[in-house]
């Protein structure tokens, strides 16, 4: 039970956070996170000498400390090309390219999925208990305009086009969409990072979403389709993930860009 909240704690503290990006005029914008994947915890040894173990997962992000060949580490989550790991011996958590890491085993007993219910103690941002929407407000989603309708229509083309299941909308996912993007227009930023809401894995947590992977795309652009396009020219994009199924939409007028679209993707826990 203790190893169990130390991971959900872990957990929490490395959601990956965006730097914050001004608004600019009359530009078009796209971008997309990497999707969080949680995973069974597992035991890793670093392989190479002064390792860097950074706060997030690119070599741009701050380093922590250096880690010693041989060190042993649990591996919590993937994000890309890292690894999110805990060092038992400092306490500390972080990112290590998965390059300078030997996966050794798997505790099943320990899985370390990123949940809703995670310790309020986190660091990385607030959250709160909260219970998932029942599957009779998934099945009945409402309200969904004419745009988000539309977008949710091109993207599923695409995927079908690739072999990959439509995506669904959640209505509580729909909600939290609207929620980010009226935030940036509101706000005048591009970003996943919100200073209201904090990343996207961890608004989602607060209004007590349940995934298991998760991730969001963000863009401003005239209309939903050159922002789908400007997506699907990166084929690591969020649209084509198989693991993804559920997803919710949000779409503002924006006085920069004419339209500023968010969309984000869980796979349910």
């Amino acid at each position: 039970m203790k190893r169990k909240k130390i991971l959900l704690l872990v957990l929490a503290v490395l959601v990956v956070l965006f730097t914050v990006m001004p608004v600019g005029t009359n530009r078009f914008k796209v971008e997309a996170s990497e999707a969080y994947q949680g995973m069974n915890s597992e035991s890793g040894t670093v392989t190479a000498a002064d390792v860097n173990l950074r706060t997030g997962p690119a070599t741009t992000y701050d380093i922590i400390c250096k880690l010693k060949k041989n060190l042993k580490v649990t591996i919590i989550g993937k994000m890309g090309d890292w690894y999110a790991v805990y060092i038992s011996s400092s306490g500390n958590v972080g990112a290590i390219s998965s390059q300078y890491v030997k996966v050794e085993k798997t505790n099943v007993a320990d899985a370390g999925k990123a949940t809703a219910d995670v310790n309020k103690k986190a660091a990385s941002a607030k959250t709160v208990k909260a219970t998932a929407p029942t599957a009779a407000i998934v099945t009945k989603v409402k309200d969904i305009s004419q745009e988000e309708q539309a977008l949710l229509d091109f993207v599923n083309k695409e995927r079908k086009g690739k072999g990959l299941k439509a995506l669904e909308f959640d209505a509580e996912l729909v909600k939290i969409a609207r929620l980010k993007a009226n935030d940036m227009k509101d706000n005048n930023y591009f970003s996943h990072t919100s200073k209201l809401y904090g990343s996207p894995f961890d608004m989602m947590k607060k209004y007590g979403i349940k995934f298991s992977a998760a991730g969001e795309n963000i863009a401003g652009n005239q209309n939903f389709e050159k922002a789908v396009k400007a997506w699907l020219k990166d084929n690591e994009n969020n649209l084509f993930n198989e693991k993804f199924t559920h997803t919710g939409i949000g779409v503002v007028d924006s006085p920069a860009y004419g339209k500023i679209f968010v969309q984000m993707f869980i796979k349910k826990a």
